[in-house]
């Protein structure tokens, strides 16, 4: 899924300028929105009609002649000069400011694209807009876990805005190891990694605290195995420390169905340990997300329980 940050003249602070000087401070602002949002997928897409735009009335070119030496050819090519060469450097220009709205109407699961209006102080009624990097935040995590699209793809965007966790090296493969498939639960593992990552790094040696803290946090059951088992133990490799045999036995039981109305209730697991980092800190790593990890195959974790069939005697005759 890819996602737009749109940006046009509702971006700015306000919308009605007297000179050149304070609409190059709006267009400064949005220019200190690059490097901002590194989520996977995520790009800032400044309208191609961001001068001509009458959203709010006026367009900024109609302004110009409001502004002192505003009709002066030479200044408005001057302007338009800096903006090019400064302030719109780096933007995806590909849309209107019409055609983002339109996109930030609904999100296209088809085209695996979404969009988010960026109105710092105007209201957009109707359209999804965001006006702090925590609402984008809120607005990122809702479409990933509605909109998971696969598992490779939702978990490059998850492990890229999620980045308190440390993730094991085959992590990913784990996703694949859902029996019933692990894109039906998505939303509520993506509540399970936001509540990891909001309370890494941890404090103090008191587990049962953390685990406590992380249930309540997420909103689903968090608890120990309740014994040591290889199968439990992953290497974790972190800044130049390398634990080959980190504990992870703790584990999330995420069980609701993305799909509403169904009744099934089948937990699913996201199994992490706590990775030292200095101090009494330490870094929640989570090894697996979605399986459920078994100890009869020593070469498998991941491997089904076998069910033992019964013995049905047969009757003789009678």
């Amino acid at each position: 899924m890819k996602t737009i940050i749109g940006i046009s003249n509702f971006s700015f602070d306000f919308q009605n300028f007297n000179d050149f000087l304070q609409l190059k401070n709006q267009f400064e602002k949005i220019k200190s929105l690059q490097g901002q949002f590194e989520q996977h997928g995520t790009s800032l897409s400044i309208a191609t009609d961001i001068l001509k735009n009458k959203y709010f009335g006026l367009s900024l070119e109609e302004q110009f002649n409001n502004f002192s030496f505003g009709k002066d050819k030479q200044n408005i090519i001057a302007f338009r000069s800096q903006l090019e060469r400064n302030y719109l450097r780096g933007f995806d220009k590909k849309y209107t400011s019409k055609e983002l709205l339109q996109l930030a109407a609904k999100p296209d699961e088809v085209s695996a694209l979404c969009c988010t209006i960026y109105a710092p102080k105007v209201l957009i009624s109707g359209y999804s807009s965001f006006k702090t990097i925590t609402d984008f935040s809120l607005f990122y995590e809702d479409i990933l876990g509605k909109f998971p699209i696969n598992n490779e793809n939702y978990y490059s965007r998850a492990t890229s805005h999620f980045k308190n966790i440390l993730y094991h090296e085959d992590c990913s493969s784990t996703l694949n190891r859902v029996p019933d498939g692990f894109c039906n639960y998505s939303i509520a593992i993506t509540q399970c990694l936001r509540a990891l990552n909001a309370l890494s790094p941890v404090s103090g040696n008191n587990i049962n605290s953390h685990l406590a803290d992380i249930a309540t946090k997420a909103r689903y059951a968090c608890t120990p195995e309740g014994y040591s088992h290889e199968n439990f133990k992953f290497n974790f490799n972190h800044n130049g420390n390398n634990y080959p045999k980190l504990g992870c036995q703790y584990h999330l039981k995420p069980s609701e169905r993305n799909l509403k109305g169904d009744g099934s209730h089948n937990h699913k697991r996201i199994y992490f340990g706590f990775f030292p980092i200095g101090g009494d800190k330490f870094r929640i790593a989570v090894a697996a997300i979605g399986p459920h990890i078994t100890i009869q195959n020593s070469k498998d974790r991941y491997a089904p329980i076998k069910t033992k069939r019964k013995k049905i005697k047969r009757r003789g005759n009678s």
